[in-house]
């Protein structure tokens, strides 16, 4: 009790009736009177200054009541006042956590990155947000199916962001199981009590097949005349505003290859085979911050050959020896030749044929060559030293396209097979004696 001045309260809502305070009278005051936001149960006692509640605060309705109490005489002029009374109402914890919608709807990719949110659940609490009475915190309650050890997918606490675990990037797999059913549960009091208020809902997540996934293996013509850069393929990341590279697995001179802002990947120059026959590079997203968003994807490139290369004689000429005695079909040597064009393909293939022989002496085609080997034989009779020392042949090797002269020059090797004979028929005889000296 006291007398009439300006005064504060500060009440907690609920609770029933109370008396706050008793203002006590100074004449020639024989009455109070109190007028403002009494809400129909705040008030005065006239007589006795005993100012009331006459039932119960709801902080949710009106946080504070702003009364003017004064004291009045007989003839109901005022003494005192009006005071100036204010009653701040108190929260308490009286309202569980409500969620925005009854049901939440998601859809994350496979591969998606671990801990970034592909959806949010959001609830809110009537109580007062500067007190832990709405201070509210989320945790996943059920997991259905859940068919490894650890949750495939994580909330956070505070901001009720779902996201991939660990576990969940690497195992989430539309073939396997393309929808999960997560009741998440909210709680207040920062969920540090058994005591706090709690509700929970359903989110229903699907799982999309991943964007992010690298092309099959990309064939390319080797020295394309087209005007480069030239589109190859495309990659897409499964999260929007990303900034695509790319960096090459080996080192080498220059990367022939670029990638657009929307992953479109090109080759930027002609390519040669005969150089380089593969490229492996990778590709990679980051954010804005230059952090990398998916896992790095490995782009092969196989360079397809064409025919663009002449068959080539391994030597400038040839030298084959070949004896008198040999018989015909004998093998004699080999032409050989090469094409850099890729091994085992028809650009590479070579084809063998004699195109002359020198002298054509004692006859003609002597000599055949085996088409697709290179392989040289005695086509018909022996061979004779008397008759020619040397054979000159040009073999002319192709592959589909393109053509060689090969030299090839065949020596002809005497053997013993004459007697000697006398240039004289009649021959005399001489007798010498022996140690006789001359």
């Amino acid at each position: 009790s006291g007398p009439l001045k300006d005064m504060d309260f500060s009440v907690q809502e609920g609770g029933g009736p109370r008396i706050l305070h008793q203002f006590t009278l100074e004449p020639p005051a024989v009455s109070f009177r109190a007028s403002g936001e009494k809400a129909g149960i705040i008030d005065i006692e006239p007589r006795t200054g005993i100012l009331y509640i006459n039932g119960s605060l709801d902080w949710e309705t009106k946080q504070v009541h702003k009364l003017q109490v004064e004291s009045l005489d007989e003839s109901g002029n005022t003494v005192k006042g009006p005071y100036a009374v204010t009653i701040y109402v108190e929260d308490i914890n009286d309202n569980p956590p409500e969620f925005d919608q009854k049901r939440y709807f998601g859809v994350v990719r496979q591969n998606s990155r671990p801990g970034k949110p592909f959806m949010h659940v959001h609830a809110t609490d009537r109580d007062d947000p500067k007190t832990p009475h709405a201070q509210l915190s989320y945790s996943i309650l059920h997991h259905f199916p859940n068919p490894y050890e650890e949750m495939l997918f994580q909330i956070d606490n505070a901001t009720g962001a779902i996201s991939p675990s660990r576990t969940g990037s690497y195992y989430l797999d539309p073939q396997k199981q393309d929808t999960f059913i997560l009741v998440v549960f909210v709680k207040d009091m920062a969920g540090t009590t058994t005591n706090a208020f709690s509700s929970s809902v359903d989110v229903i997540i699907v799982v999309m097949e991943s964007l992010w996934k690298a092309p099959p293996t990309i064939h390319i013509k080797e020295n394309s005349t087209q005007v480069h850069p030239v589109n190859i393929t495309k990659v897409r990341s499964n999260e929007p505003g990303v900034i695509y590279d790319i960096f090459e697995k080996e080192k080498l001179p220059r990367l022939p290859f670029s990638i657009s802002e929307n992953g479109d990947i090109y080759v930027t120059e002609p390519l040669d085979r005969e150089e380089k026959d593969t490229y492996t590079f990778f590709v990679v997203t980051k954010d804005k911050g230059g952090e990398l968003v998916d896992k790095p994807l490995q782009i092969h490139v196989i360079v397809e050959d064409i025919n663009d290369n002449p068959p080539v004689c391994q030597k400038d000429l040839t030298v084959i020896e070949v004896q008198e005695n040999e018989r015909e079909g004998s093998n004699i040597g080999t032409v050989f030749a090469m094409d850099m064009d890729k091994k085992d393909t028809l650009n590479s293939r070579l084809q063998f044929h004699i195109q002359s022989q020198e002298p054509e002496f004692p006859m003609k085609n002597l000599f055949y060559v085996q088409q697709d080997t290179g392989t040289l034989h005695l086509a018909g009779r022996s061979l004779s030293k008397r008759e020619s020392a040397k054979y000159f042949l040009k073999v002319l090797v192709t592959d589909p396209d393109f053509k060689t002269i090969c030299d090839v020059e065949v020596h002809v090797i005497d053997i013993n097979d004459q007697i000697p004979i006398f240039e004289k028929s009649d021959v005399s005889i001489f007798n010498t004696i022996l140690d006789v000296p001359i």
